[in-house]
């Protein structure tokens, strides 16, 4: 039907080769987990199983309670993000509480209790005005903030890079679970959607680049198959000279901004069996 919901993206599972519908991912990711004997040298440890999502784009993560937004940052920049370095920060936000935003430079808190203003108000009343005054303002906190203390009570955070062209994502806690890990590793990468079935504008065939001009913008980055990545330059951009701005398709909520291009072992780190 015109302008139906399209269905969500199947997930690729990094625990085993198969495809996982979404609905079914919970059960079966859970399933695939269990069964998973340990390797020689890893332990048991509390962990979280988050979802990271920017539709139609979803990480399935777990990462150590015991591990920081630091680590967290650095998983999304790798797999996801990274291109020049820009800086990203995690908000929380909820109706009716202080907005708690984890940085890594976060600003002293601000403290105005000697205030000369405040000198001949009453105790509750002063106390009062504090609490409006300060609850205005961001709680900064840093990247160094453990897991287990940022989703504490299973919030959800959001995250932001490049506060130029920023990218949006979700995170969102599952479950908590125990499961084995090796010494060094704090995150884990347990699935993700399989890449997008892009089609051309010109053909309708797989496409597998993308136009980065600003008047391509307005049909959501123009994709074009092999065939027309060649030929669209030259005839939508004749002045530009070359196809420079013709980029690989990614896997990525952050594609194409700034130039981003996924590499082809970005993940490795993150994924084992």
């Amino acid at each position: 039907m015109t302008g139906s919901k399209k269905p969500p993206l199947p997930l690729q599972s990094k625990v085993s080769d198969e495809v996982i519908a979404r609905p079914q991912a919970k059960r079966r990711l859970t399933k695939l987990l269990t069964e998973r004997k340990p390797l020689k040298g890893e332990k048991p440890a509390p962990t979280l199983w988050l979802t990271a999502e920017a539709s139609p784009f979803i990480l399935h993560i777990l990462a150590r309670e015991e591990g920081t937004l630091r680590d967290l940052d650095r998983f999304l920049r790798d797999v996801w993000m990274e291109c020049c370095g820009h800086m990203s920060l995690f908000q929380y936000r909820a109706k009716n509480e202080r907005t708690i935003i984890y940085t890594a430079d976060p600003e002293p808190e601000w403290d105005d209790e000697d205030d000369p203003f405040l000198e001949d108000l009453p105790p509750e009343a002063r106390e009062h005005y504090l609490n409006m005054t300060r609850n205005r303002f961001p709680l900064e906190k840093p990247l160094t903030t453990k897991l287990s203390g940022a989703f504490a009570g299973d919030v959800s955070l959001r995250y932001e890079y490049d506060m130029g062209t920023t990218t949006y994502v979700q995170l969102k806690v599952i479950k908590r679970l125990e499961t084995a890990w090796p010494a060094k590793n704090q995150v884990r990468l347990i699935a993700r959607n399989v890449r997008p079935e892009w089609k051309c504008r010109e053909c309708g065939e797989a496409a597998t680049r993308l136009c980065t001009m600003n008047e391509c913008w307005e049909d959501g980055y123009a994709k074009f198959c092999a065939t027309h990545a060649k030929t669209h330059p030259k005839q939508a951009h004749p002045r530009e000279g070359g196809d420079w701005m013709m980029a690989p398709l990614s896997n990525s909520p952050r594609d194409p901004c700034c130039g981003y291009a996924e590499g082809p072992k970005d993940e490795e780190p993150y994924v084992w069996r």
